[in-house]
């Protein structure tokens, strides 16, 4: 029965479900002690494991109230980017630490044996953040998009009250931290734009400053930019006044000519007319007179005639006396003539020129002669009519080519000044258009800034009075009644199975490691012949009574040990009238 050959051989043979079903009833004790144990020694770890609670609360993100068309806010960073920035600013060592002292989650042996770091870091890990996301369409691109809309904050411990505080805290934390954050974010735009337009607008005073001073330089007047075409019109409206002055003034002179030649052909004095009616020439007519009688006579006469005799003695007797006429003539045309030379040199020379100097000064000389003698006493008093008339005109059209004369040059002068600024306008122009550059560019960085500022300050005041994207706490943290982990049930389901794997892996183990034989194959295979018959066990009344009792220490075991699951479901995991109540309303009976 022990041959060590033949338990080979046997161990070669495949054995059938029944032959694996006899080995389990052959050491279903040792089984079901293996099991047993198992299954114990997890119910004793299931509810023996430390609980753990767990403390949430759930935060709203919500969009601003003011549609993001009228206010922009000037924060532009994602939710879940923001979530984990106030992270890392609360979850400090400092802060982690405050909490752990004011809630005592630490005894004083775990304080002085752990480091800092490491409570904070046992903290951190107990704290967890999850985001809860939802499917939205973008209204910008009309896409759908995943968006964090809320997320949960959660703590877990092993005192449920502390926990809900703790919890509490973590969330009033980081309401706060967000509205700080939002609040001091908009205030740094606000306040830098702010200080932006400051500079900006100390800048335009300075340009503006710099501009004017440009416009007041003596060197810049008529110059600038803006002054270029009204230069330009001035420029050609002298020049046009000029040709017209020069085209009257020669049309004058022609007049002036003409009137002098009329003037010459005039007597200044009239004929007398005398109380007997006849008419008494005057001297200057008789002389024509008389040469014209003497041309007739002469013609008609001899030389010794009587008539012609007298007639001489007469002429020669005016020529005589208009002798200092002829005088007073050539001075007053030595007068026109040097008058008409000074206008000329006007034209061509300035007031301060010697050459005028000089004609002016044998003008002035000439006059005064004229003054000092008797025929200009005598030219003081014509009284011939026509001669005055003409006279009269000779002077008012030498006025006139003096008027226009001098209106010429200073026409000239203008003309010059105005030449001298369109000359310098290129140069005076690049400097204004520089100035004018960075003036414009200033005034447009300080309207965007202006803007911008403006639109700060609407976000800041968005920001101030809680209008824009904030944190909502919708669900505040419960105090916690199930703790999270262990999960007991499972543990208890998984040593359920575990025991009844440990029990097997024991059967099977100690059917290899025993050689007895226990089947009519294994008698067959070991003899070479099969048995004749083969007779059962049967038992006695004392192992009958034995079989009893065991079956009834088993039963009450079992029923024992259901108690004692369901006491620990009871008071480890949820009380045994919320369980069926949960049960009925799962099966729809209440």
């Amino acid at each position: 029965m022990n041959n060590p050959a033949a338990m080979f051989d046997i161990e070669e043979e495949g054995k059938s479900l029944r032959d694996y079903i006899n080995v389990l009833r052959r050491r279903k004790r040792k089984m079901a002690i293996t099991a047993s144990i198992v299954f114990v020694l997890m119910v004793i770890t299931a509810f023996a494991w430390p609980p753990t609670y767990r403390s949430q609360s759930t935060i709203l993100i919500e969009q601003q109230d003011i549609p993001d068309d009228l206010v922009r806010t000037t924060i532009t960073s994602y939710a879940q980017q923001r979530i984990e920035e106030i992270k890392q600013r609360i979850m400090t060592i400092g802060n982690i630490m405050n909490i752990v002292e004011e809630y005592e989650l630490y005894s004083e042996s775990e304080m002085q044996r752990k480091t800092r770091t490491e409570i904070a870091q046992d903290f951190r890990d107990a704290v967890s953040i999850r985001p809860i996301s939802a499917e939205v369409v973008d209204p910008r691109s009309g896409r759908p998009s995943t968006a964090v809309i809320a997320f949960s904050l959660a703590f877990d411990g092993d005192v449920p009250s502390k926990v809900q505080k703790i919890t509490n805290e973590i969330t009033t934390l980081y309401l706060d931290e967000n509205l700080r954050e939002r609040t001091t974010e908009s205030q740094s735009t606000s306040d830098f734009l702010q200080a932006e337009g400051k500079m900006l607008s100390e800048e335009l005073e300075r340009l503006d400053a710099a501009i004017a001073a440009f416009k007041e330089d003596e060197n810049n007047k008529g110059a600038l930019p803006e002054a270029d075409q009204f230069n330009r019109s001035v420029v050609d409206r002298t020049e046009s006044q000029i040709n017209d002055l020069s085209y009257m003034i020669e049309e004058w002179k022609k007049l002036k000519i003409q009137l002098e030649s009329d003037l010459t052909q005039l007597s200044p004095n009239a004929p007398v007319l005398l109380s007997s009616g006849q008419t008494v020439l005057g001297e200057a007519d008789r002389l024509k007179a008389l040469q014209t009688q003497l041309r007739q006579a002469s013609a008609a006469y001899k030389e010794d005639h009587p008539t012609v005799v007298r007639l001489r003695r007469e002429v020669a007797a005016l020529l005589e006396s208009g002798a200092v006429g002829d005088e007073r003539k050539a001075m007053l045309e030595q007068l026109r003539a040097e008058r008409d030379r000074l206008a000329q040199l006007k034209d061509k020379y300035t007031a301060e020129s010697p050459q005028i100097k000089t004609s002016q000064s044998v003008i002035a000389g000439i006059e005064k002669e004229l003054s000092d003698s008797v025929v200009a006493s005598a030219e003081e008093t014509p009284d011939n009519p026509a001669y005055l008339l003409l006279k009269t005109r000779l002077q008012g059209t030498e006025a006139d080519i003096r008027n226009g004369t001098a209106k010429i040059a200073d026409l000239r002068l203008k003309m010059e000044k105005y030449e001298g600024y369109l000359s310098r306008a290129p140069q005076v122009q690049k400097d204004f258009s520089r100035l004018g550059r960075d003036y414009q560019n200033t005034i447009a960085k300080y309207q965007e800034i202006r803007y911008k500022q403006m639109s700060a300050e609407l976000a800041q005041n968005l920001e101030t009075e809680q209008k824009g994207e904030r944190f909502t706490l919708i669900q505040p943290p419960e105090l916690p009644i199930d703790p999270v982990s262990p999960n007991r049930v499972a543990l208890v389901l998984l040593g359920g199975i575990l025991a009844v794997g440990a029990g097997i892996g024991m059967a099977l183990l100690l059917e290899a490691l025993d050689d007895g034989i226990y089947t009519i194959g294994e008698v067959t295979t070991l003899t070479g012949a099969a048995p004749l018959v083969a007779i059962t066990y049967m038992e006695n009344s004392v192992e009958a009574s034995q079989h009893n009792r065991k079956r009834i220490y088993i039963f009450l075991g079992l029923v024992l040990v259901g108690v004692i699951i369901l006491t620990c479901f009871h008071f480890f995991i949820k009380p045994l009238d919320v369980t069926w109540y949960i049960l009925l309303r799962k099966l729809g009976i209440n």
